[in-house]
């Protein structure tokens, strides 16, 4: 079984987030406590690239609700050399990668890591000094762009699985997200095409109060 790593640090997000997934995933390693203490909350996504691991990994977001064959995400065929992402198809510009979603074998990314450990606090302020990205902390994903292209094939997963979402979108939203949908549909009332896996809420205001409650049995399987 691939293991599976997800980052909860700080107070933004309670147990439930855990409790959610863990209900979904098997074999879930949780990330509490930073790599070092300079590192900020995402930026310890890059931790399991620190491993001495001759078999793949999957890092996960925290703001995610899973569905359909879903496990079909974790499971995503991978061979040494590459790197599977999550495609950020719904956006116009800026980085295609998105960062709720990565599968490597952790022995091809560790000068990633070690890359990012010679100085944190550089790579932490430099997408948002540069206007790539803006907020107090981010810009990991458009590090871990710019450096999986330096030495690995970047691969990414059936845009079609994949979507950013909103807790209650506006209809002129949900008809946007219908046209550049790469598939027939994505969203018909309250119906998800059954081709999607996982939705990605991209902040705590954003994810279900089901999953806030926690009230999940609406995402369960069926």
């Amino acid at each position: 079984m691939t293991k599976v790593f997800a980052v909860r640090i700080g107070e933004k997000y309670g147990p439930e987030y855990e409790e959610y997934i863990d209900s979904l995933i098997p074999n879930v390693t949780w990330i509490h406590e930073p790599i070092r203490y300079d590192v900020k909350f995402q930026w310890n996504k890059l931790y399991p690239m620190s491993l001495d691991l001759d078999e793949p990994v999957v890092m996960i977001d925290i703001d995610m609700v899973f569905m359909n064959a879903y496990m079909d995400l974790i499971e995503y065929p991978i061979e040494r050399g590459q790197f599977i992402g999550m495609h950020n198809w719904w956006a116009t510009g800026g980085c295609p990668l998105q960062g709720g979603f990565q599968k490597y074998y952790p022995k091809d990314c560790r000068y990633i890591y070690d890359k990012f450990m010679r100085d944190p606090s550089y790579w932490q302020r430099y997408y948002i000094e540069k206007k790539e990205t803006s907020g107090l902390v981010n810009g990991e994903q458009n590090f871990v762009y710019e450096s999986v292209n330096e030495r690995l094939e970047l691969k990414y997963l059936p845009d079609q699985w994949c979507t950013k979402w909103k807790a209650d979108p506006q209809k002129e939203w949900v008809v946007n997200m219908n046209a550049n949908y790469p598939g027939d549909w994505l969203y018909l009332g309250e119906e998800f095409n059954p081709e999607i896996r996982v939705l990605h809420f991209l902040g705590r205001e954003q994810v279900p109060e089901q999953v806030r409650q926690p009230k999940w049995e609406w995402l369960l399987p069926v």
